[in-house]
Formats: structure tokens, C-alpha cells, sequence
């Protein structure tokens, strides 16, 4: 319970605590979804090949490992920043939970792609995590809403 002296310090902590939570679990969903993609392309076979041969295939599962690797460094860093620092970061916070989750959600939507009609069956994993991916956009608020709060950080008083 906060009282109104403490509220906004207790929203401002909580918002800096919760957010990389929720980046964290966006990076594994991710990494999940890059993973069973690259498993994958290595089954179905297109012009008497298996499709990770194919230029655009790689360069597809490239771009997803890409997203993924700058996703956990930003969560990472985040994370360190503010166990260390005197005062969290709510900039760090929510940069590192927007960036995640938005990641997650194109990487597990590529993947998805690349299971064609299978993505969607149950058979697959890629169906939950997809629908995983889609729910953190949401998680602990609105990413929009959250980048909005998290830029305030950027507004200096001395230049208004």
C-alpha cells in the first residue's frame, strides 16, 4: 500500500521492475520461436532442396536471430543499470520491454511464416508462442502508452 507522499515513487519503481520482467520473457519467446524455425527449415524440401538452402530463407531466419540478439542486449543492459543504480530507469525500462516485445512478436510471426499452414495447427509450437508473443505487446501495459511515460524522461525543463 503506498499513501499519496509515496505512490508516485512506488508506481515509478514497480513500472521500472516490471517491465524488464516482461522483456525478459519476450526474449525467450522469441529465441523459442527463431529456434524451432531453424529446426524446421531444415525439413521441408522445395526445388529437390530443403528450404534452408534457399538465399531468402537464411536471410529471413538472419533478420529473426538479428532482432533477437539486439533484444536481449538492450534487456540485459537495462537490467543491470538498474539493480545497480541509485534510481532505476524508467527510459531503460520500458525501452527494453517495448523493443522486446515488439521483437518477439515479428520474430514468432516470421517463424510462423515459415511453417506455412502448419504455423496455426496445434501440432506445432509455433501457434502458442505467436499467441504468447502477441499478449506481451499488452503485458504490463499498452507498449504505446508505456513509451509514452518512459520519454518523459527525455523532457528537459531548462529548454521549455
Amino acid at each position: 500500500l503506498a499513501g499519496p507522499d509515496t505512490y508516485h515513487e512506488l508506481t515509478y519503481r514497480m513500472l521500472c521492475e516490471a517491465n524488464p520482467h516482461v522483456a525478459v520473457r519476450a526474449v525467450g519467446i522469441a529465441r523459442a520461436a527463431l529456434e524451432h524455425a531453424v529446426a524446421y527449415a531444415h525439413e521441408p524440401r522445395q526445388g529437390g532442396q530443403p528450404i534452408i538452402l534457399h538465399q531468402h530463407v537464411r536471410y529471413r531466419l538472419f533478420e529473426m536471430f538479428r532482432k533477437v540478439e539486439a533484444a536481449r542486449a538492450l534487456v540485459r543492459r537495462g537490467l543491470e543499470y538498474n539493480v545497480t543504480a541509485a534510481r532505476p530507469s524508467m527510459i531503460a525500462s520500458t525501452a527494453a520491454k517495448v523493443t522486446a516485445t515488439q521483437s518477439a512478436f515479428e520474430v514468432a510471426s516470421d517463424a510462423l511464416q515459415m511453417f506455412g499452414g502448419y504455423g496455426l495447427s496445434r501440432e506445432y509450437p509455433m501457434e502458442k508462442l505467436f499467441r504468447d508473443a502477441r499478449s506481451l505487446l499488452v503485458a504490463d501495459g499498452n507498449n504505446e502508452v508505456l513509451a509514452m511515460k518512459g520519454a518523459l524522461d527525455l523532457v528537459n525543463p531548462d529548454w521549455l
